[in-house]
């Protein structure tokens, strides 16, 4: 789906509460009324200079005082949306530069759904609500039931000019993201995806009796686990949802040629045959290094969400502080563990692994994503001298850092010794490669440093390096 028709942004302002003359009629004490009155104008006004974090305070403190009051859960609502659309058009430079807390834009939209109902089941004779209520169902991608809120408006005021905009805005927005439709005497909707109004392609079907695309249902609960259509909750990943076969082969022998089409697009989406990895933009880690993360900005809950439904796997990389931007490489890590919180966030425990070369990289949902290569140190022939010179280093190196954890052991107070301190994980020197990533985990490194050494090939050299970082360490200029 593009992005929600600007008649739908420009639509959404906010209404001046009103002022009576006389506040029993208001069915309030004139004090109390006129603190709602005054937090009701400070939101407006917070609205109007695009300060909508502060807009929702004022309006939900007037709506404690007056609760229900449908210009405050309008107003609200109307912040809310465009809270949530502000972040969703946030790109993964700013997230990476400037990380936000917060709610992520799907509870945003959810909340500003919530006080949209709340006016409609008023009874309103406005069209105002039917918008609202349409714009958020838009960005919670619920296409088709936002449709039918703009349509319930129509009903309600049949005149209005922004419903009618906003209406042909989102069919032509539809249109233009899925391919508009061709009309075919011979096909019906019973064989068409109503989240991208397409051709079944890799049908799947729900607990529920309601069919979609494997990839729109995919992408569809990355905002909620509840069906596009009836909303009942789906307890089932969608990626663990088995095609149905009998429905795929229906479409490909009555349809082939859309088939087919629709195959192509497909296959020209999933890059097939190149290595695609999510980027979290924090900081350089290395193989072997084991960290804990606290992910709370809502671009990343959103990538978090999709890596454990896949591989468990992402990349770590950092600012080259020499260029200003990020960095060439990084380091692919594993969730090891990941604990959703209460307020959305996520603790993870992370594990670096393997070095990828960034190729190029684009936005994604508002995060970093980018085709890479592998890359390893130059490799020695087994059974060379060379490589046996390595192993005999290795060996002697991990003799060197037995005795620096053992020193090191002895002059930390307990409550400062970390996991690096860690005999029991240190690699075998038949692996020279990994015990040098090992070995240079002990010491506590700057970030360019890390990401020289990340960047090198050379594993001779990652070991000579490290002794000498650990020699100064031992002398107390850098013990972790």
């Amino acid at each position: 789906m593009a992005t929600p028709g600007a008649c739908f942004s420009a639509a959404l302002v906010v209404e001046d509460f009103p002022w009576a003359e006389r506040e029993e009629m208001m069915g309030m004490a004139p004090d109390k009324y006129r603190e709602v009155f005054d937090l009701a104008q400070r939101g407006a006004r917070a609205f109007r200079e695009r300060r909508f974090d502060e807009a929702i305070s004022f309006y939900s403190k007037a709506h404690n005082l007056r609760s229900g009051d449908p210009v405050i859960l309008s107003n609200r609502s109307c912040a809310f949306c465009l809270i949530s659309q502000v972040l969703r058009e946030r790109s993964a430079a700013d997230s990476e530069y400037q990380p936000l807390n917060g709610l992520d834009p799907t509870t945003h939209a959810e909340l500003a759904l919530k006080d949209a109902d709340k006016v409609v089941t008023t009874g309103s004779n406005s069209p105002r609500p039917y918008l609202l209520k349409a714009y958020a169902l838009l960005l919670l991608e619920r296409y088709h039931e936002a449709r039918e809120s703009l349509l319930a408006g129509l009903q309600v005021d049949p005149l209005s000019h922004i419903l009618q905009t906003c209406l042909s805005d989102l069919d032509r927005n539809t249109n233009t993201a899925t391919g508009a439709r061709r009309p075919r005497l011979d096909r019906t909707d019973d064989f068409e995806c109503t989240l991208c109004f397409k051709l079944l392609f890799e049908p799947v079907t729900t607990p529920c009796g309601h069919s979609f695309c494997r990839s729109c249902l995919h992408q569809s609960m990355d905002h909620g686990n509840k069906c596009p259509m009836c909303r009942t909750v789906l307890f089932i990943g969608p990626r663990t949802y088995p095609i149905s076969v009998t429905l795929s082969n229906i479409i490909q022998k009555n349809f082939p040629e859309e088939y087919a089409e629709r195959k192509s697009e497909h296959e020209t989406t999933t890059y097939a045959g190149v290595d695609l990895m999510p980027l979290f933009v924090m900081d350089v880690v290395l193989p072997c290094q084991k960290m804990a993360l606290n992910i709370f900005e809502p671009r990343y809950r959103l990538m978090v969400r999709r890596i454990m439904e896949g591989n468990h796997r992402m990349g770590m990389v950092a600012i080259d502080s020499v260029t200003g931007t990020v960095a060439d490489c990084g380091c692919e890590v594993e969730i090891l563990e990941c604990e959703p919180l209460p307020d959305g966030r996520f603790y993870l425990e992370v594990e670096g692994s393997r070095r990828f070369r960034i190729l190029r990289s684009w936005d994604e949902d508002g995060y970093r994503v980018a085709e890479i290569e592998w890359f390893q140190d130059v490799s020695l022939p087994e059974g060379s001298q060379e490589r046996k010179d390595l192993i005999e280093r290795a060996n002697g190196a991990s003799e060197l850092a037995r005795t620096y954890i053992r020193r090191a052991r002895e002059t930390i107070r307990p409550a400062r010794r970390t996991r690096h301190l860690d005999l029991e994980s240190m690699p075998g020197p038949q692996d020279p490669e990994k015990f040098s990533f090992w070995l240079v985990n002990l010491i506590n490194l700057r970030p360019s440093d890390k990401l020289d050494l990340l960047r090198l090939r050379d594993t001779r050299d990652r070991i000579s390096r490290s002794l000498r970082l650990l020699g100064d360490a031992e002398q107390g200029c850098r013990v972790q």
